[in-house]
């Protein structure tokens, strides 16, 4: 299991609405090995607020595959052009442990 972050900065106020491109019909959801996605919201600290997109895929091959794709390129057209954004970062995680709540 991989889980990518992508944490992006964004002048403060501007948070709530980048998060609702990601809440719209998106293709990402369409691609093998894609679990799921997860958009979390910082509080702003000094006129930047951070916004976190978390996907999670069956492994590594399946993200790369994500980002060859022609819908990638189509979701991430434009992204560029938004004075908002301050900055980004992409890292990746290797899940090593995962526990639930007993039932």
């Amino acid at each position: 299991m991989l889980v990518v972050t992508n944490t992006i900065k964004v002048k403060e106020g501007a948070g709530t609405a980048l998060a609702e491109r990601f809440a719209g019909a998106g293709r990402v959801q369409d691609m093998p090995g894609f679990v799921r996605m997860e958009v979390w919201h910082g509080s702003a600290k000094e006129g930047v607020e951070e916004l976190k997109i978390c996907t999670v895929w069956e492994n590594e091959e399946a993200f790369k595959g994500w980002t060859a794709s022609e819908s990638f390129r189509h979701s991430h057209r434009g992204a560029g052009g938004n004075e908002s954004i301050l900055g980004a970062s992409l890292d990746k995680y290797e899940l090593l442990l995962s526990r639930t709540p007993r039932q």
